[in-house]
């Protein structure tokens, strides 16, 4: 019945659209045909929606005949292609020499900062002599060259010096010892699309191929979508409709990734429980840096597994968390495509986990010890400058370095909540001065029951935070920490942040893996509960959600409770040395 209709296909009752991508764009398109489901089972309705894509196909070729510039995610695979290769090639050779001399290691530091330097510099003049080289091969080995004109090959260079800044400061970072460097050009940081990695041999398959006939049908089997296919569509359209921030899809390709490598590539339909089994079992043995540890790269997780077993090793597993993280994510695109007729049965539900830990042993709390000692460090006493925050001077810095964590324990915010604060976020509620956390665009709140009121602790206010707002009003900035910017895979303002403090940590000696900045919010919680704070009070002051019938009593909290409660927290720590004359803001709302 499919062959009545033009581009139409149907497999296993569902209608998929299927058009073959001409000749003269393949290698811009890197594959030989576009094909989707039409998520129907009627004829009538695929065959509207098959016009409507045809359409939308004719337009994109002829924009893309118009248009000789490569897309952002062409660009992305091939800087990234070169970043990692250069990346990979330098450790190789630093593996090889062994022990580098330190004058050599500090001169080799500085030539890849003079390099970096340079690159800039060539990069605002439109000067890319420097790349030219590298431009032609990365072209060859993407099978671009002869493909763009002018202005497309100056694209590709300017991309690739892009590029190339933050691969003269990788390296530059690793002469540091730093090996954690993270490229900040977004087109390194770009997830690539799986249609750049379609094998060629599907390509060549592909090309000229109408839609399949009577026989082609019969091998329906082979002609569904696989795996792989399915789940980049379902994170696409979760994107798409907003219901996953980029770093949860990030996270839910890489499940999708490991399941691929540990079941195989295949039709959704043909995974059975058995297959879910195995993906537990596997998970369950996996060392938790499987996927970081240099031993590791490049293996399979049966090789990885075959490697522990080999040398007897005891490496830490997958959290259950974690493994518990990977079935959700499977499941999540099961109960997506069963009602399409993709997949046959729910095949992750019902496996058993042994018992986590409870939410408060899971991570380690800054307890008033391990705060003394943070809040003794050269940020809070005294530093050498605003570039040398580790070194003790006579410099204290009133920034969001200094800040930040101490809000968190005074107050018990979610980190990107304190970083996103604006200044007219700090005001008084019948008299007392509170942080208005909303979610009032551009800020981002993790859920409804985040909006509250926090009121702010009156140690805050004697260390002169209300004097700081007012100067950052004063100065002109909406937001109370201007110099943050976003950043990561969900542009959040604290991204930075949170790699200087996990930097600052080790520097001052008190780094403890678990312990970082969200640990703030556990400590406060705790100080909370010993000052004598209800839980629904807690809840009010930390934006959880209060379970069970105590919720629908407690939302009409008094600022004057929430007050109370807050002023309760003892951090334990004597911050008499930081306190500034009180100065009447501004402006008061």
């Amino acid at each position: 019945m499919a062959r009545l209709l033009r581009n139409v296909v149907q497999r296993n009752r569902i209608f998929h659209f299927r058009r073959v991508i001409p000749l003269d764009l393949r290698p811009r398109f890197r594959r030989g045909e576009i094909t989707c489901s039409l998520r129907t089972s009627e004829l009538h309705l695929a065959g509207i929606r098959a016009r409507e894509l045809y359409l939308a196909a004719e337009s994109l070729f002829d924009e893309s005949r118009c248009d000789p510039m490569l897309s952002d995610d062409q660009l992305a695979a091939i800087v990234q292609d070169f970043y990692g290769y250069v990346l990979d090639q330098e450790n190789k050779l630093r593996l090889r020499h062994g022990r580098i001399p330190e004058e050599v290691r500090a001169r080799r530091a500085e030539h890849f900062n003079t390099v970096a330097k340079q690159a800039r510099a060539d990069l605002g003049a439109n000067e890319f002599g420097s790349v030219a080289f590298i431009s032609q091969a990365m072209l060859r080995k993407h099978k671009l060259a002869g493909q763009l004109d002018e202005t497309g090959r100056n694209q590709v260079s300017q991309a690739l010096m892009r590029g190339g800044i933050d691969l003269a400061e990788a390296v530059r970072a690793r002469y540091e010892g730093d090996f954690n460097f993270e490229p900040r050009d977004k087109l390194l940081a770009r997830k690539v699309e799986a249609l750049f990695a379609a094998p060629a041999d599907s390509q060549s398959q592909a090309a000229g191929q109408a839609a399949p006939s009577e026989h082609g049908r019969q091998e329906g089997r082979e002609a569904e979508a696989l795996f792989a296919e399915t789940a980049a569509s379902f994170v696409t359209k979760q994107k798409q409709l907003r219901r996953w921030e980029n770093q949860t899809a990030s996270q839910n390709e890489k499940s999708y990734e490991l399941f691929k490598a540990i079941c195989g590539d295949r039709p959704l339909r043909t995974y059975v429980r058995k297959d879910a089994a195995k993906f537990k079992d596997v998970l369950e043995r996996l060392p938790a840096d499987y996927g970081k540890a240099s031993r590791y790269i490049g293996k399979a997780p049966d090789e990885i597994l075959a490697l522990e077993a080999e040398n007897g090793s005891q490496s830490e597993r997958l959290s259950i968390r974690t493994v518990k993280r990977h079935f959700s994510a499977l499941s999540a695109l099961w109960d997506e495509a069963i009602p399409l007729g993709d997949a046959a049965d729910k095949i992750f539900s019902g496996f058993k986990f042994p018992q986590q830990q409870r939410a408060q042993d899971q991570r380690p709390m800054w307890t008033r010890a391990d705060l003394a000692r943070l809040f003794k460090t050269p940020i809070w006493v005294g530093c050498k400058s605003e570039g040398r925050r580790t070194t003790p001077g006579s410099q204290i810095i009133r920034d969001e370095k200094f800040w930040l964590p101490l809000i968190a324990i005074f107050s018990g915010a979610r980190q990107e909540e304190i970083c996103q604060l604006h200044v007219e976020d700090i005001r008084q509620e019948k008299g007392v001065w509170v942080f208005d956390i909303n979610a009032r665009p551009p800020r981002r709140l993790k859920n409804r029951s985040a909006v509250r009121l926090v009121p702010i602790h009156g140690e805050l206010i004697r260390i002169g935070f209300l004097r700081y707002v007012d100067e950052q009003r004063e100065a002109g900035n909406a937001r109370i920490f201007p110099n943050l910017h976003p950043g990561g895979a969900d542009d959040r303002l604290g991204h930075g942040f949170t790699k200087w403090f996990t930097r600052y940590r080790r520097d001052v000696k008190l780094y403890e893996a678990g312990r970082d900045f969200h640990s703030f919010r556990h400590s406060a919680t705790t100080f909370l509960h010993q000052g004598g704070a209800s839980d629904s009070v807690v809840d009010r002051l930390t934006g959880h959600t209060t379970p069970g019938e105590t919720a629908r009593y407690t939302k009409s909290t008094d600022i004057a409770q929430l007050k109370t409660a807050i002023e309760a927290i003892d951090a334990g720590v004597d911050f008499t040395g930081l306190h500034q004359a009180e100065r009447q803001p501004a402006q008061t709302l």
